[in-house]
């Protein structure tokens, strides 16, 4: 435990201390005896435990450099898969502008197509609508012609029959009558065609 060169080294700083004590270099106040006390602490347990504490130290710089290395290799991955989402992010981008530049041009293309469309529909819709009311003007002449034909025929006879004059005043009438309609009927068919 205690070799000579120990043994020598103890025994010169104790006579050493007692040296400096008898011709007053050390003065005891309260201050030199804590500084006393404590090198003497330090000493001893850097002396007796000195193996204990640096195979503690140690043992927690290897945790702390474990810890370190470990929270290295988990912020590369972070940053690996940070750069992977920003790739994704970056060809979603791409991927947006050129889809946005083919929704302006489909746009731009229905937006004309619509108009042409939309005039077309409503082209033929009047031209349907202008076709029906044609054809019903048509059957209300028709039915009109009709009603006066038979009501005007009737009307006439009964009124030159009233009149008593000779009856070749009536078939000359009716066959007046009968161009007459003819020729109405003949022009309102030129007219619908």
């Amino acid at each position: 435990m205690f070799n000579n060169e120990k043994l020598r080294l103890y025994l010169f700083l104790f006579l050493a201390f007692s040296v400096c004590s008898s011709k007053n270099i050390l003065i005891y106040n309260e201050e030199t005896l804590v500084a006393l006390s404590f090198f003497c602490f330090l000493f001893f347990v850097l002396h007796y435990f000195g193996n204990t504490i640096k195979d503690s130290l140690n043992e927690r710089s290897q945790v702390i450099r474990e810890e370190l290395q470990n929270f290295l290799i988990l912020k590369e991955n972070s940053f690996q898969e940070l750069l992977n989402q920003h790739q994704k992010v970056s060809g979603l981008l791409k991927a947006m502008q050129v889809l946005n530049e083919f929704t302006k041009s489909e746009l731009n293309v229905l937006n004309k197509n619509g108009k042409k469309a939309l005039k077309n529909m409503f082209t033929s819709r009047i031209d349907h609508k202008l076709k029906t009311l044609v054809f019903s003007k048509l059957m209300i002449q028709q039915k009109l012609q009709s009603l006066l034909s038979e009501k005007i025929i009737s009307n006439v006879l009964v009124a030159f029959t009233k009149k008593g004059k000779g009856s070749t005043k009536l078939a000359t009438f009716q066959n007046k009558a009968i161009k007459k309609a003819m020729d109405s009927l003949l022009t309102n068919a030129q007219r619908n065609q």
